[in-house]
């Protein structure tokens, strides 16, 4: 009996594993075809993957945008500071094409009742100017400071535009 079972198991292996019975060996040779196939295209995604990250980097990394811009930050300490700060407030239209910047009014003491006020924008100073207490003085130095101002953002902007023209970008081509 356990020869028979001895020889019934030899004949199945040999069945199975038999050059003329070529319908086992395809099913192996078929699985291994797949898998290989599984593999390339694990690959490829991750290729596609990593170039899909780099591309989004360099877009982020190109393109620093702030979400909130055209704040007007007030650092102003005495009253003629805050009156300028308001004119200035009142009457601050900003350029349309104008974006990514802060505009911070502040105010240092000098000497007795007078003051320097000081306009930075995104931390370079566009205007800095002596303010004295009376109104109509205020008003008038408010008015120069938006202009100049204005003319800083609009200035700045044909730059950005300029340095990321089509001219400045090339195609790699020598």
């Amino acid at each position: 009996m356990r020869r028979l079972w001895i020889y019934f198991r030899i004949s199945i292996f040999i069945f199975c594993f038999s050059t003329n019975f070529a319908w086992a060996q395809s099913d192996t040779t078929r699985i291994a075809l797949d898998t290989t196939k599984k593999k390339a295209t694990i690959q490829e995604l991750q290729i596609l993957l990593e170039s899909i990250k780099k591309q989004e980097t360099q877009k982020s990394s190109s393109e620093v945008v702030l979400e909130i811009d055209g704040l007007l930050i007030d650092d102003t300490k005495t009253k003629s500071g805050r009156d300028f700060y308001d004119f200035f407030y009142r009457d601050w239209v900003a350029p349309p094409e104008a974006s990514n910047y802060s505009i911070f009014i502040v105010e240092k003491p000098f000497r007795l009742n007078t003051t320097t006020i000081e306009i930075s924008i995104n931390e370079i100073t566009v205007f800095q100017s002596f303010l004295q207490p009376r109104a109509d003085i205020v008003e008038e130095l408010a008015k120069q400071s938006i202009g100049i101002t204005q003319q800083y953002l609009i200035q700045y902007e044909q730059l950005v535009r300029e340095l990321d023209g089509e001219e400045r970008k090339g195609s790699g081509i020598f």
